[in-house]
């Protein structure tokens, strides 16, 4: 049995959307006087008007030529048909996070195509790389993941026996960058007095204070907040890898924030935006994006995340418990990754000092 489509809030336009017969509809904007699209296990929270507009749709009868084929090999098989199913797919059987970034890079793909039913047999790679390269702000690892995205719906109709072969499946892909930038606490004060709205102000003071991950914010709810024991408890089926516990540990600071949020948001997301909307990954990046032109750097928040892990260790608290205070099973990924001290000039030449006099006793 098909499965019944479910609309979806498009956070960085704001609007209600759902995939059917291979198409993107818009269902609409979020109607005022009803609570902030959220997401409940991976369940959106669609109002009574984008559900009335979204069963007015369903009663629609379908065009001949949208229907979709009951095989991916079908004569006439159209690109938006491979990715209804494959997201449908990731739907059922991937996180509720992989499944919105691979919807968003490939309606963002889909918006690109000058025919938006282009046929599975016109896709070249040129299509995908023409995509890519119109993106001036995409850095190498953006570009890496969007490519990907794409490529992965095909490799999976390929691998069930839709296709016979994946159209785009040799186009090379920038290498992945691993992300050298730390902020030192000034720059971090810098950045910090340029954000005039609280929200975003919360949503950095606490990633800096505890090394949260992006995620990891946009996740929080007040049920996660353990007021009695200072800390934010996510529980596996929530975090990441959905093996252990993720406990956030928290700052003074940190709890400040959270306590002021807690009451004003008892359900759903505890950050939020300036319209009352959960954070979208991509909205951080414009934040950034609008920030680079008064800093003349670009900054994410994976680098107050990684810089976060530097501060630790230059005030020498062991790799060990660094990785337990960001989530990591082991100190192994701390020392390969997160750990910038080929960086931290002034401190390895002070440590070298203060060795090399202790050592003259």
């Amino acid at each position: 049995m098909a499965r019944t489509p479910k609309p979806w809030f498009r956070t960085e336009r704001g609007v209600w959307c759902v995939h059917f017969h291979g198409t993107m509809h818009q269902l609409g904007a979020h109607p005022e006087g009803f609570p902030a699209p959220r997401q409940v296990k991976g369940k959106w929270n669609p109002p009574p008007p984008i559900m009335q507009a979204f069963h007015t749709l369903l009663s629609q009868p379908p065009k001949a030529s949208a229907t979709l084929p009951t095989s991916l090999s079908a004569a006439g098989l159209v690109v938006p048909d491979v990715f209804e199913l494959y997201l449908e797919w990731c739907l059922k059987n991937r996180s509720p996070r992989t499944y919105e970034w691979s919807r968003n890079h490939i309606q963002n793909f889909l918006d690109s195509l000058a025919d938006k039913r282009l046929p599975v047999a016109a896709l070249k790679p040129f299509h995908v790389q023409q995509w890519v390269d119109s993106k001036d702000t995409w850095g190498p690892n953006h570009t890496r993941g969007a490519i990907t995205a794409v490529q992965r719906a095909f490799t999976w109709a390929e691998k069930l026996g839709h296709l016979t072969k994946s159209p785009i499946a040799h186009i090379e892909k920038p290498a992945p960058k691993r992300r050298e930038q730390v902020l030192t606490t000034a720059e971090f004060q810098n950045l910090l007095g340029q954000v005039k709205d609280e929200t975003f102000r919360d949503v950095l003071e606490f990633c800096w204070e505890t090394g949260a991950r992006v995620q990891e914010v946009r996740l929080i709810e007040a049920y996660h907040f353990k007021a009695d024991r200072s800390r934010i408890e996510i529980p596996p089926n929530q975090a990441k890898g959905k093996k252990r516990w993720r406990v956030v540990y928290l700052t003074d600071r940190a709890e400040e924030i959270v306590r002021r949020l807690v009451p004003l948001y008892p359900e759903g997301s505890i950050f939020r935006n300036v319209d009352g909307n959960s954070w979208d990954a991509q909205n951080f990046n414009c934040r950034f994006f609008r920030l680079h032109k008064k800093l003349g750097v670009k900054y994410a928040l994976t680098a107050i995340r990684h810089s976060f892990c530097q501060r630790l260790l230059e005030a020498g608290v062991d790799h060990t418990t660094v990785a337990a205070l960001m989530g990591h099973s082991n100190a192994v990924m701390v020392s390969s990754t997160y750990s910038h001290m080929d960086q931290a000039k002034d401190f390895l030449k002070a440590e070298l000092t203060r060795a090399s006099r202790d050592g003259k006793g």
